[in-house]
């Protein structure tokens, strides 16, 4: 027996859906080769790099206006973003000195704590 998806009366609209996949998938490889390609495994900012695309780029899809709470979960992707990229930039603006370097680390590690439980926290919800 034919799978549901491939009956006379579902076909076209199927066909549709696969060439769209492929229309979507090509797309994609468009879109992050520039992300990808300086990617190295053994660096830390790359995966924060790869990330905060990821969710800059989930914030405006979330920010359709099509889930009860897309709005909220669109703000809650570009703040996940904003700390990653506060994370990759560890400037130092004030002169490097022994209470300065101190803040900055504290101050550092404080994002990688927000970080991680905010993600923790609505990862899940993100995709609802």
């Amino acid at each position: 027996m034919f799978p549901y998806r491939w009956l006379p009366r579902t076909v076209f609209k199927n066909i549709s859906w696969v060439i769209r996949s492929i229309k979507d998938g090509i797309i994609n490889i468009i879109r992050w080769t520039p992300i990808i390609w300086g990617d190295y495994d053994f660096d830390w900012e790359f995966l924060a790099k790869i990330m905060e695309y990821k969710l800059r780029r989930m914030s405006k899809c979330l920010n359709n206006g099509i889930a009860v709470n897309s709005d909220r979960q669109s703000r809650q992707t570009l703040i996940c973003a904003e700390l990653i990229k506060r994370l990759r930039a560890d400037e130092w603006i004030v002169p490097i000195t022994r209470g300065n370097v101190h803040r900055h680390v504290t101050r550092m590690k404080e994002w990688q704590n927000m970080l991680g439980k905010y993600i923790g926290k609505h990862l899940m919800w993100w995709w609802d």
